[in-house]
């Protein structure tokens, strides 16, 4: 990892002098000369590296193994689908910082169907994601059919999506075809905890239960038997959360599951913090850390994944943006191959709609595998929590990374995923200007503010959010304002959205506090106006409006709001708000206020005018924007 920052850095420099397509890669190759090298070599190059040249339109690849060709040939139809068929001369040495990226998919609580997993597994092997984590139990349901315990489909066994599970064929069918395309399937079985379904399905009271844990190993022996341990090398074992009493297990029971892991060739996967599966002989799990706060320490001698800043279901779309760039992976003390790799994460507590799809859809998967594609492949040098909330000030050379990464983004929507049966719901952001003030005081916090969504107050357990706030009080008034310069009179569209939530729990967690979309209101938090040269754009007409929790769920985690599924709740996943612009400049003042506190939830205004459907934007052409009135504007 030593040579990653120096080569991105050799990388930029060259790249400046070559025409696109080169500098729209993503992942973004190591090494990358504008001139055909006839002499390809791959020596020195580590396991997935790969050679490629082009001279002429004509293509040269070499690789270090069969992982190496894949992706020296993912780069080449980038190369093609960049350049419109016309491939430039060029030469590039590539290979992946770390060995496993990934991602992963909740379908105990929302289930995908196969034709929907099959497309996640096309985009990730577009870019070089090689690892499916496919999370098939929670409390929801146990999605992965038994022929040894068939309750476990009986309809009494589901929380909602009833009788929606994936047959042993259809999970062998999904092996199969991510095997063929260079991504290995990585299956959980989430025990002890998140274990309702298990728990309804079989009859058990409490996990405690003698009968659970040879249950337990039984079930984990018929999962092998699935596939081999050449074709499925790890089994996640969950292990996290076993937040009530029905969930305690004797200290005996995980190690004995993780044996039953390593009986059959495999190597036990289980979510860190969570519970201890070292054996007896000093056999130790793959960790799979997750908190951004207080990360239990990785022993030198263990080897991990990353998920701690990825759960991108966390995130606005704005926000992608800043954790891809400037957050580092995998950033433990210990040797560089016991840092297996990163897996992005698409959880959704909430039912989010008809099917499992529609929590990519809300989740923004497309835009989360493109964006981050770059961190898992290359990894990144520092940490910068000072910009995980706000995008670097203009005209330092972390905004210029800034604004050529969100071009190659856009080159990547624009060109490569134009076809793509999946949303895309993002649009260049960069090139916005605002102005806060504190409503209260008229104190001006800041100005040239070049962020689509503006985090006054974010969240994040890491301080982040504290360390970066423009407003160091989690409750008050915010101003926000720009002038849009338009080339004509103009109606376009505009997403508009305030405070937005994670979806992975927040949802009926904000419930708790205030409704969610009262009528007639923007926000929880009453009083939002949003004008533009003086005339107040409308909230939403809104599908739940007042929605309030009444009664909790079986397990006392969850409530009523979280089975009613989403269908405006974000901006990017409705129809946007139209937004009039005269030719000349436009006044837009967004007043923002924060009236409750409650955790998980930021003091986040998003404004961005956008042309087309939510679920495939684009820019709208020729706009200029400024934080200050210009000379003669009102």
């Amino acid at each position: 990892m030593k040579n990653v920052s120096i080569c991105l850095a050799l990388f930029w420099t060259a790249i400046v002098a070559f025409a696109v397509p080169l500098d729209e890669l993503l992942p973004r190759p190591k090494e990358v000369r504008a001139v055909a090298d006839a002499a390809l070599s791959c020596e020195g190059l580590p396991s997935g590296g790969y050679a490629l040249s082009v001279r002429g339109g004509q293509a040269k690849i070499a690789a270090v193994d069969e992982a190496g060709r894949r992706y020296a040939e993912a780069t080449l139809a980038q190369l093609r689908m960049l350049s419109g068929g016309t491939l430039p001369d060029c030469t590039i040495r590539d290979w992946p910082t770390f060995s496993w990226r990934g991602f992963m998919h909740d379908c105990g609580r929302n289930f995908l169907d196969v034709e929907s997993i099959k497309n996640v597994i096309d985009l990730m092997a577009k870019y070089k994601l090689n690892l499916f984590h496919w999370h098939l139990t929670d409390y929801w349901g146990w999605r992965l059919e038994s022929k040894k315990y068939p309750m476990l489909q009986a309809p009494w066994s589901f929380g909602r999506q009833h009788g929606m599970y994936y047959t042993q064929e259809q999970f062998r069918e999904v092996v199969d075809y991510a095997k063929a395309r260079g991504v290995t399937v990585m299956p959980e079985l989430d025990v002890p905890g998140h274990s309702l379904a298990f728990r309804r399905g079989l009859g058990f009271e409490f996990m405690c239960d003698k009968k659970v844990k040879d249950v337990v190993i039984d079930l984990i022996d018929e999962l092998c038997s699935l596939a081999t341990p050449e074709e499925m090398p790890f089994i996640h074992l969950g292990t996290d959360e076993s937040r009530t009493p029905q969930e305690m297990v004797p200290d005996s029971f995980c190690p004995a599951w993780a044996e039953a892991v390593w009986r059959n060739g495999r190597t036990p996967v289980g979510w860190s913090p969570g519970k201890n599966m070292t054996l007896a002989d000093g056999r130790k799990s793959v960790k799979m850390l997750w908190p951004e706060k207080d990360r239990p320490d990785i022993l030198p001698d263990e080897q991990g994944f990353d998920t701690a800043y990825w759960y991108f279901g966390r995130y606005d779309p704005f926000s992608f943006l800043n954790y891809a760039l400037f957050a580092k992976p995998c950033p433990w003390n210990i040797p560089d191959a016991n840092k297996l790799g990163v897996v992005i994460a698409s959880w959704h507590d909430d039912l989010a709609g008809n099917s499992g799809r529609d929590a990519l859809l809300n989740n923004n998967f497309a835009l989360a595998v493109v964006m981050f594609s770059d961190l898992q492949w290359n990894g990144r040098e520092k940490n910068r929590p000072d910009l995980h909330y706000r995008m670097p000030a203009v005209g330092t050379p972390e905004f210029a990374e800034a604004v050529r990464f969100e071009n190659a983004v856009a080159a990547q929507r624009d060109k490569v995923l134009s076809d793509s049966p999946l949303p895309f719901a993002w649009v260049k952001e960069t090139g916005m200007r605002w102005r806060l003030s504190n409503g209260k005081t008229g104190e001006v916090l800041a100005e040239d503010i070049p962020q689509g969504c503006v985090h006054i107050h974010g969240f994040s357990a890491t301080g982040a959010a504290e360390a970066t706030a423009y407003m160091k009080e989690m409750t008050g008034v915010a101003v926000l304002e720009t002038w849009i310069k338009s080339p004509m009179d103009q109606t376009v569209g505009a997403w508009i959205d305030f405070d937005i939530f994670p979806r992975s729990g927040a949802r009926y967690c904000r419930a708790y506090h205030v409704p969610l979309f009262e009528k007639g209101e923007w926000s929880s938090s009453k009083g939002v106006k949003v004008e533009v040269n003086g005339v107040e754009i409308l909230p939403p007409d809104w599908k739940h409006p007042g929605l309030k929790p009444h009664g909790k769920s079986p397990d006392g985690t969850t409530n009523n709001v979280s089975e009613t599924p989403f269908a405006d709740d974000c901006c990017w996943i409705r129809p946007p708000s139209p937004l009039t612009l005269k030719a000349g400049w436009n006044h837009v003042k967004i007043t923002a206020p924060k009236t409750y506190k409650a955790w998980y939830y930021g003091w986040d205004v998003l404004f961005m005018p956008i042309l087309g459907t939510s679920d495939r934007p684009r820019e709208v052409p020729g706009l200029e924007y400024r934080s200050r009135p210009p000379e003669g504007a009102q």
